[in-house]
Order: structure tokens, then sequence, then C-alpha cells
């Protein structure tokens, strides 16, 4: 946890320099495949997540592989436990059930959620889960308002589910006149289609940022964060925390410049 929090000391540093140079509203962004929070010494432990995120104190928290009330989790409501340990706004898009609860994605947000809801995408059901995206609008200061998602694209060898999955957001967000934020687990590597179809539509603040699984040793670049309406935004900064036990994922960490 010291390390976080030396990270988090450089990182306010950087913002100051940077937003004393470019005018704007600056959001920090965390996008975290939680892994029900079950952690890689098989414990579930939420706390873990909470404190990453409490450490590190972005305005906008991506969360994926949350669970909802499951028995795997003693029924507990993950998100309204992170938002009692981070005073965030919550908003939870399931998409599937799962023992005996939900299963999905989840945000958090220090700006008021003005509108939120779920986008199903779209599986051939050979073997693959049901993934969705979770969509909130907030207010930022000065009653400007923001898209942002958090998604987890679909996990098999075969990459025709994602294909459709991020053709779909794709066409969803791209007309949008909104900025949008999309965060997530993307399961593919960035040389695949599927990532270079949403960089052709959106940025990429995650581009030069290495590995993000298995946490422990990581060897595969699965997590991103990417931007719409392109020249509205600067990427102060990106980097993956490393963080080994607290998720099979390390989290990834972008401060942004909304222009």
């Amino acid at each position: 946890m010291h390390r976080l929090i030396f990270i988090l000391m450089l990182t306010l540093t950087t913002t100051a320099s940077v937003s004393a140079q470019v005018q704007g509203q600056v959001i920090k962004v965390l996008s975290y495949n939680i892994h029900h929070a079950e952690n890689m010494k098989g414990e579930v432990d939420i706390q873990g997540i909470a404190n990453i995120i409490l450490a590190t104190n972005p305005d906008l928290v991506a969360l994926q592989e949350v669970d909802s009330s499951t028995n795997r989790v003693k029924k507990a409501n993950q998100l309204k436990q992170l938002a009692e340990a981070t005073g965030m706004y919550i908003y939870f898009g399931k998409a599937m059930e799962h023992d005996g609860g939900g299963f999905g994605n989840g945000v958090l947000s220090r700006f008021p959620i003005e509108k939120s809801y779920n986008i199903a995408l779209p599986a051939k059901g050979n073997g693959s889960e049901p993934r969705n995206a979770a969509v909130i609008t907030v207010k930022l200061p000065g009653d400007s308002l923001l898209q942002f998602a958090s998604t987890h694209l679909d996990h098999l060898e075969d990459p025709a589910d994602r294909l459709a999955q991020s053709a779909l957001l794709n066409q969803h967000f791209s007309a949008n006149q909104l900025p949008v934020i999309i965060a997530g687990d993307f399961n593919a590597l960035p040389p695949s289609k599927e990532i270079t179809s949403v960089k052709n539509i959106f940025l990429d603040a995650t581009e030069k940022l290495g590995p993000t699984w298995p946490s422990d040793k990581p060897t595969q670049k699965l997590d991103y964060v990417f931007l719409a309406n392109k020249l509205q935004w600067h990427v102060i900064n990106a980097f993956v925390v490393e963080e080994t036990i607290a998720s099979d994922h390390r989290p990834v960490i972008c401060e942004l410049l909304l222009k």
C-alpha cells in the first residue's frame, strides 16, 4: 500500500503541472477487473478492493466481475459495500443471473449520476457468457455532462463475439455528442482486430501501458480506457498499479484532461 501512496503523490504533482498549462477538467479513472473480490489467496476480500480505490483516489471507477447478492460472497452487495467504504455514487449493470444473485459490471463516481442504463452485448451462446456495459451520465463541476461506461468482453479464444461486442460499442457511442470514457477488460491484446476497431474511433489512453494479467506476473494486456471525441481529451498520465494480491488483474489508472 505504501507504493500506492507514493504513486498517488507523484501523479498529483504531474496533474498540477499539466493543468497549469492547459485549462479544463481533470478526471482520474480507475479500471479494475476485481474477480468478485476473490484475491490471489482464494479469499473474498472486498475491503482489499476498497483500499485500492481509497489509496488511488479516482473520480470514476469501472469494475468488472462484480457480484450482487450471490451465494459465493455470502449474499453481499459488493457495490454497496464499496460505496459505504468510499463515499461514492454507484450503479450496477447486471450481465446475468448467477449463484442466487447477479453478476456483471459496476461503476463508482464522485460526481452525481444523472442517468444510468445497461447495454446487453451480442453473444452467439456457444459457451460464451452474457456480456454488458454499465453506463452512467455524470454531472461535472460547472454542470457539463460526461458519459462513463464499464464493460467486459467475451473471454473465448474465438474472437467472433468480441468483434460483435466492440462493433456495438463503437456504434452506440461514436455518434454521442457528450464526451465519453469506456473502460474495462476487453479480453483482447493490443494488436487484435477487436482493439484495432475500437482505436479507429476512440483514443486509447492506455496505449503505452504494459500487461495487466495475471496480477502476480502479468504477461497480457487486457484492460483499457478509451476516450470518445478524441480532440476533447489530453492524457496526462497512465499507469498499471503494481498490485499483486487483491485480484487476478492489476488495476489501471488514467489521469485525463477534458479540455
